[in-house]
């Protein structure tokens, strides 16, 4: 969301429906951020680890029974490689608006020996104010029972999570497979506010656990101002409080709390004043079912 006057650096949250409704009932549609930030922040970083990559499971074609369930979710529309227009009931609106939907991420995996699909479907809503997110449908799929007098066995649904906010000007963030526990596959949702030549990017975890999926974790991915609006007339008068953070996540398989690693995050780059190294260790809490996130990793700017 591009702003005018001062910045508002409030990162997206995930608003409720009513909230929604006031928000674009008194929002406009200011000139966009820089198009290319974006792209660049979100395809920069990789899987919390490379051990980390969820176990395999043995290859078999399944593009026939996922785009039958697409079909039977999303209609005859619904395709595997390219993005199909529809049109969505928006229970929020009360009306129903234009969407792009597509398939934008994949991946079959084991969980307790069985193969189990994740699915991630992104949804474009068209003609929105800035302030609006895309939508994200999160699945987890299995092998149903087999049809009677056939080998043929459809995918069912175990877990979901629909419209998950994500994004802004309607256009959802990027989606990518990771796993937070040998048993704990997880879908890593990333996406950014850039607004006044500052960039907020937040990856999100949503993992599968037992027949649930839900969010445990949501903290920076990277930020920074290097191209603040107000540094533009005398860009010394900004040397001590420019910023470019990155934060990478390497996950501990050898550190486990009910199935989950702990997540070592580690922030690097110049910080206002000077370089800055930082670690924390994020563990997870069964009480809670998430993962405590510091303000550190939560912040809009130079540390205090």
């Amino acid at each position: 969301m591009t702003t005018t006057g001062n910045v508002d650096r409030r990162a997206p949250r995930f608003w409720p429906g009513a909230a929604l409704m006031v928000l674009l009932a008194g929002c406009g549609d200011p000139t966009p951020a820089d198009p290319g930030k974006p792209a660049r922040r979100l395809d920069s970083h990789a899987a919390a680890t490379a051990s980390a990559t969820p176990t395999p499971a043995p290859p078999i074609n399944d593009d026939p029974r996922l785009l039958v369930f697409l079909h039977d979710r999303y209609g005859p529309r619904a395709t595997l490689d390219t993005a199909w227009k529809d049109q969505w009931d928006d229970q929020d609106q009360e009306t129903t608006r234009p969407v792009e939907r597509r398939l934008c991420a994949r991946e079959t995996v084991a969980v307790a020996g069985q193969p189990h699909h994740l699915v991630a479907v992104c949804q474009t809503i068209e003609d929105v104010a800035s302030v609006e997110p895309g939508r994200i449908d999160l699945y987890v799929l299995r092998d149903g029972d087999a049809v009677p007098g056939t080998a043929s066995r459809p995918l069912v649904r175990v877990a979901e999570h629909l419209l998950m906010y994500s994004g802004m000007r309607g256009v959802p963030g990027t989606v990518a497979i990771d796993t937070l526990g040998p048993q704990r596959p997880a879908f890593r949702v990333t996406d950014g506010w850039y607004g006044q030549g500052y960039s907020l990017v937040s990856r999100t975890y949503v993992a599968l656990h037992g027949n649930r999926l839900t969010p445990v974790a949501s903290f920076r991915d990277h930020i920074d101002n290097d191209s603040a609006y107000d540094c533009d007339e005398d860009p010394s008068a900004c040397e001590q409080r420019l910023f470019n953070i990155d934060f990478q996540v390497t996950a501990d398989m050898q550190a486990l709390q009910d199935g989950y690693a702990a997540l070592d995050v580690r922030g690097v780059g110049p910080e206002c004043t000077g370089p800055t190294d930082e670690h924390y260790r994020l563990v997870y809490d069964p009480a809670k079912g998430v993962y405590p996130i510091p303000d550190a990793l939560l912040r809009e700017q130079c540390r205090g």
